[in-house]
């Protein structure tokens, strides 16, 4: 009996931690972001009335494939900002200076200032949306639709088809996305 007992809290308990940490998809609702950013003041998706919905992106300042996408992510911002979609990149090493220096929030203050990024760059902390949204790899692209209850996941993955920064890419993954939405 005892051991049946154990066995079943330990059920329950390792359930419980698997639903805590359940990984959102497309069509599930994300409810907000509320997060640091490089300007020192707390970005929250709740707080930008106009926005129809966002583009995130997580990038670290140290990535070379971020790096390379640098130059489109500025321009998915500057293109779909005025269309209600603006971009909000997201470091997700940004709060821990001591594990990850390079990718923390002092280099991404860095790079916002060096680059002029007009989107803010927010840290995740603790990897809250990094691991609520799936980000396996940077940069990755997430399309938010705001609904009444809170963001529709409409997208997770690529920004285009080309990850070389000398080449033009031949799909823009987001940009389809976007272009679909009322």
């Amino acid at each position: 009996m005892r051991k049946i007992i154990i066995l079943l809290c330990l059920t329950v308990g390792i359930n419980s931690l698997t639903f805590a940490q359940k990984e959102l998809k497309v069509g599930d609702i994300l409810p907000n972001i509320s997060l640091l950013s490089t300007n020192g003041t707390i970005y929250s998706l709740n707080d930008q009335q106009k926005a129809k919905g966002f583009i995130l992106v997580f990038m670290t300042p140290t990535c070379d494939h971020c790096i390379a996408y640098e130059e489109r992510i500025v321009a998915l911002d500057k293109k779909y900002k005025i269309k209600g979609f603006p971009l909000v990149a997201i470091g997700p090493y940004g709060d821990d200076p001591v594990k990850y220096p390079l990718d923390a929030m002092p280099e991404m203050k860095k790079l916002a200032q060096t680059k002029g990024f007009k989107f803010p760059y927010v840290s995740d902390d603790k990897f809250k949306y990094t691991w609520m949204l799936g980000i396996k790899q940077t940069p990755t692209a997430v399309v938010l639709q705001k609904k009444p209850n809170g963001y529709l996941i409409k997208y997770i993955g690529k920004i285009d088809d080309e990850p070389n920064y000398k080449l033009a890419p031949k799909v823009k993954y987001v940009e389809q996305v976007i272009d679909k939405l009322p």
